[in-house]
């Protein structure tokens, strides 16, 4: 999932010598600690080999700084630091430098982070690496080593300040995010910036409310992570927002982070069948206005139909972004962009057919009632007043005789 890669996952690819490759799983994939100087905490890897095959694993540390604006960090080895001020690797001691994992064995590793006295306060950044190990005589073959990041504060003089460097609205192309204002498809994309200006890292998260041209706040726009207290995935829930940074990814001190969050449509739960868990799908705008004219049309009188036209909708999109300061104070920061959306709705009209039918019938009716009626009525009084006269005639005609 795109939060877990944006939290903890560190994956690299390193070449070694194996007959096949090894297959790991790790967890928690972070720490975080408030360690004051002069003290230490306690921290335990859970690491287990999910292959049908034993396997050495050796241990390594080094510091991490943010590699570039999209969380991704750039790892750094002991003796090539350019400056300590957020390094951490060299106060880290692992129980076990190395370790072999039988098929399916699960070990519990045990780590000790040890800040020295009068250290500098704030952010300090590090990573515990697991390597599988070099049988002889075997071939070169590529596999993956697994890190967990360490993050810790030295409390002291902490710096607490950032801001809300960006907000922009586009869509990508070719891997690019292209500013527009105007859409006619999914997904539209929110490109938010953070810039953390302290010396320690934050967590800033908020969320992007869509309001339509009527005041209407727009319902279940947005798909959430819904997270274990160990961070691990559970599964995904409906909001009637766009969530931003739900995976509570860090920006480090004296950098910017990007965030992308999407407008995927009109949500709806589903249940994945494969693994039972729920997660939200998507509906675009034109489906989502034709089931809500499906709805009414149980509701439709004999003269009203269902018509489709394309409709351009403005709608205004506020991000409300947040991080916690200083005691537990929130500083909280908006910014609000328009846009316009085009779609096929689909909307009760009128039912022509029925009502030119109604016109006609009417309109027969009256040419009956107002002209056929009274012509049969003239018609027939003509004829009793002809065979009248034609009686009384007759009838004189025998008298004289």
């Amino acid at each position: 999932m795109k939060f877990l890669r944006i939290t903890a996952v560190v994956v690299l690819s390193l070449s070694f010598f194996s007959l096949a490759q090894a297959s790991l799983s790790i967890s928690p994939l972070k720490h975080e600690f408030t360690i004051e100087a002069g003290t230490e905490k306690k921290g335990i890897i859970k690491i287990t080999n999910t292959s049908d095959t034993p396997i050495t694993l050796y241990t390594s540390k080094e510091d991490f700084t943010s590699g570039d604006d999209t969380g991704t960090p750039a790892f750094i080895k002991p003796g090539s630091q350019t400056s300590d001020i957020y390094s951490l690797s060299n106060w880290i001691s692992i129980e076990n430098e190395n370790l072999t994992l039988g098929k399916g064995e699960s070990r519990e590793i045990r780590f000790t982070v040890k800040v020295p006295q009068k250290w500098e306060p704030g952010g300090h950044y590090g990573a515990i690496f697991f390597s599988p190990g070099t049988p002889s005589g075997a071939q070169v073959a590529v596999v993956q080593r697994l890190g967990v990041l360490i993050l810790i504060n030295v409390p002291g003089d902490i710096q607490i300040t950032g801001n809300l460097s960006g907000f922009d609205i586009g869509k990508k192309f070719e891997n690019t995010f292209i500013k527009e204002t105007n859409f006619d498809s999914f997904p539209v994309l929110f490109e938010t910036k953070f810039k953390n200006e302290g010396n320690t890292h934050l967590k800033p998260t908020g969320r992007i409310e869509l309001i339509d041209e009527n005041g209407d706040v727009l319902k279940n726009i947005g798909k959430e992570a819904v997270t274990s207290p160990a961070g691990a995935f559970i599964g995904e829930k409906m909001v009637d927002y766009i969530p931003v940074n739900d995976g509570l990814g860090n920006v480090l001190p004296k950098s910017e982070r990007r965030f992308e969050s999407s407008w995927e449509g009109f949500g709806y739960p589903y249940i994945d069948p494969k693994d039972g868990t729920q997660v939200v799908k998507f509906k675009n705008l034109t489906e989502y206005y034709a089931d809500k004219a499906a709805e009414k049309r149980a509701f439709l009188q004999f003269w009203e139909s269902i018509h489709s036209r394309s409709v351009n909708k403005q709608i205004t999109a506020t991000i409300t972004l947040s991080y916690e300061g200083k005691d537990k104070e929130k500083k909280e920061f908006k910014e609000s962009k328009k846009i316009t959306v085009q779609y096929e709705e689909q909307y009760i009209g009128l039912n022509y057919i029925v009502i030119i039918g109604v016109l006609l019938f009417l309109a027969g009716l009256g040419y009956y009632i107002f002209i056929f009626v009274p012509a049969s009525k003239e018609r027939l009084r003509k004829e009793i007043l002809e065979a009248h006269l034609a009686q009384t005639n007759n009838n004189s005609h025998s008298e004289e005789k």
